[in-house]
């Protein structure tokens, strides 16, 4: 499997879905975006098409949680991280490389 396909993969379902609030994070702590450009991104990276029946629910959720915001400007949703958001993914940013190594480490000792 090359990596252009891990998650496309039906077997990657529940771990895209996981995996797509950090990416919207990641993306947000760089830029404010609207949805499809965070869409077009994800795919271009991943080749994961994601959809906007999986992106906006998160979008809300992450909003919900104050860790996004959003603004209309010129008839689009802007999405931005609040202060909250920036703290969030700032201890991700921190922790990323340890916290692969630690999953990597549980999987395979289960």
């Amino acid at each position: 499997m090359s990596k252009s396909d891990i998650l496309r993969s039906d077997a990657a379902k529940d771990f895209r879905k996981g995996l797509l609030k950090f990416f919207i994070l990641k993306m947000l702590d760089r830029n404010e975006m609207h949805g499809y450009a965070m869409m077009s991104r994800i795919e271009e990276l991943s080749g994961w098409k994601v959809s906007p029946g999986s992106l906006y629910p998160m979008l809300f959720n992450l909003s919900t949680q104050g860790l996004v915001k959003v603004k209309v400007a010129k008839m689009r949703k802007l999405f931005s991280l609040t202060p909250k958001g920036k703290m969030f993914i700032g201890q991700v940013n921190l922790n990323f490389d340890t916290g692969l190594e630690e999953i990597s480490r549980i999987f395979k000792e289960l």
